[in-house]
């Protein structure tokens, strides 16, 4: 009986441990989602940089660009 006890025990302190490692799982998660999120914001920010430097590259080329200059005066 005894045995069985200490066994019991034995479980719970492995419990608690391991409900403190997914606590600290689920914080690392969170935190990595926050990140993610952010280096996301800045790829798209990227992108549409990217699309604007083409989009006045390719204005350029054809010529639009003289005119925007005049509408611009």
């Amino acid at each position: 009986m005894e045995q069985i006890k200490e066994s019991v025990t034995k479980l719970e302190w492995r419990v608690d441990g391991h409900e403190n490692e997914i606590a600290i799982l689920k914080e690392t998660s969170s935190d990595l989602k926050k990140t993610l999120d952010l280096i996301i914001l800045t790829l798209k920010q990227i992108k549409w940089l990217a699309i604007g430097a083409a989009c006045v590259i390719f204005a350029d080329r054809l010529g639009f660009m003289g005119m925007l200059k005049l509408a611009a005066l």
